[in-house]
């Protein structure tokens, strides 16, 4: 995939990224980043393009977090609430991994930001408070200052679900500008995009019960984006929409460039043939002036038992 950075004329302004989408039809399977651990940090107030050198944080704090995450893969985000909080006693962060049955979200209390920079970054469990099954955490993707769409997206979406105990945030950018809003499950990995405030509530029901929202579903960040498509194709298909109906198992290149990927199920485990190709090239951020190709998908013949 080609990723070219231009330089926008004097005066020149760009078409919103989400609207130029959603005008293209753009499938939103197969979209989630992938995203190994996630480090989120409650910080309130203003955000800048830079989330850890710009939002309020010491810079030189901000550089060396942004090293030890980028050494660790880990993403950091931060989060706050519409409401704004003292941060005398501390700041609440989460540490997750993002995962079907393996997948885990840790919280801490940490009362001096130089601890930042101790956090055990490898992901191992036990570090802090356990959330349990019923508290998944809500990240709902209002970073205006890296693109605009998101704010105006975001925003509203935050505002009608509101804080739900602590489970619902806005967060700095999780990836997916133009598919604003984003929303982001945790521990489970799960994206949604061109998410609405109507849509945001049966969301979060739908989660807690298991299920998910196949119209606004992008994939998890546990798996490659062919592997998010070939797991999409097999949920329609098959009418599926438990949050584990459905696991892409693996993936293998034919002689004739598409893939198969090997999909399980209730009842069996099905072959799907992906196709990749690049769409034509376009604006994909408002702010960045960021021209790119993304990878399309589309699986040629019929979702087949992996047996035939």
């Amino acid at each position: 995939m080609s990723v070219q950075v231009t330089t926008l004329p004097d005066g020149w302004t760009p078409p919103a990224c989400a609207a130029l989408s959603r005008s293209l039809q753009e499938p939103l399977c197969g979209t989630a980043p992938r995203v190994r651990g996630w480090l989120l940090i409650e910080q309130p107030g203003p955000w800048g393009r830079d989330r850890l050198r710009q939002s309020r944080l010491d810079p030189v704090l901000g550089d060396a977090l942004a090293a030890r995450c980028a050494d660790a893969g880990v993403r950091p985000v931060l989060i706050r609430t519409r409401q704004r909080r003292d941060l005398a006693g501390g700041r609440h962060v989460y540490l997750v991994r993002p995962g079907r049955d393996d997948g885990w979200a840790e919280r801490l209390l940490v009362r001096e930001d130089r601890d930042l920079l101790d956090l055990d970054l490898t992901l191992s469990p036990g570090r802090g408070e356990r959330l349990g099954a019923a508290e998944s955490l809500f990240l709902v993707c209002t970073h205006g200052k890296k693109d605009a769409c998101c704010a105006s997206f975001g925003r509203p979406v935050v505002t009608g679900l509101g804080h739900r105990g602590g489970r619902v945030w806005e967060s700095t950018h999780v990836g997916g500008d133009r598919f604003a809003a984003t929303m982001v499950c945790l521990p489970s990995g799960i994206y949604y995009g061109r998410v609405t405030a109507e849509a945001a509530e049966r969301i979060v029901a739908e989660h807690d019960r298991g299920r998910v929202v196949p119209e606004h579903y992008r994939g998890r960040c546990t798996d490659d984006p062919v592997l998010q498509f070939a797991e999409h194709t097999v949920r329609v298909e098959r009418s599926l929409l438990g949050l584990d109906d459905v696991i892409p198992l693996s993936a293998s290149p034919r002689p004739d460039g598409d893939t198969d990927v090997l999909v399980r199920h209730p009842d069996g485990t099905d072959r799907v043939r992906v196709r990749t190709s690049g769409a034509e090239p376009r604006l994909t951020a408002c702010s960045a002036g960021v021209v790119d190709s993304p990878d399309r998908f589309e699986a040629p013949p019929p979702v087949r038992p992996s047996g035939s």
